[in-house]
């Protein structure tokens, strides 16, 4: 095609997700696992499909469980492997890191959103609420840390 490309190499195994607040002082919530209940020939992936549509084998198959089902030392992994991507990659206010493990329980970052979907049914209001936050509340701390910032003007 004569464009350039990014090819990632797919990482088989657990996906998990987290929302991570703050600006100096960081706060994760819950960690989300993302239960794959697909047919046996359909990747084990979070498509358009998967988020958007609601009739999709994708949607109904894909299901958060919050929080997820994790030992310490897993969750000891993932909530290290987020905060250092948050980090590197100079987020504020909130943002949700995607993440796989491995079959050698390695954590793989996926992606970084700087400005994940904050709607009551989305996965940060869901973290939110497994913290024993109410979606009111949680939103007030979104305003609160866009609030705190210091954007040098």
């Amino acid at each position: 095609y004569g464009k350039k490309a990014l090819v990632e190499e797919y990482i088989d195994g657990r996906e998990f997700n987290m929302t991570i607040m703050g600006n100096n002082i960081l706060t994760t919530l819950p960690i989300s696992e993302i239960c794959f209940s697909l047919p046996q020939d359909t990747p084990k992936i979070l498509s358009y499909e998967a988020k958007w549509d609601t009739e999709s084998v994708y949607y109904r198959g894909t299901l958060p469980q919050c929080p997820a089902d994790i030992d310490t030392n897993t969750k000891r992994n993932i909530v290290g492997a987020g905060l250092k991507a948050y980090t590197v990659t100079g987020c504020c206010g909130y943002a949700r890191i995607d993440m796989r493990m491995d079959g050698n329980n390695d954590i793989y970052v996926l992606e970084v959103n700087p400005n994940p979907d904050i709607s009551p049914d989305a996965g940060a209001a869901i973290q939110a609420s497994a913290a024993g936050m109410s979606y009111n509340d949680f939103i007030q701390k979104v305003v609160q840390l866009a609030m705190e910032r210091d954007f040098g003007y």
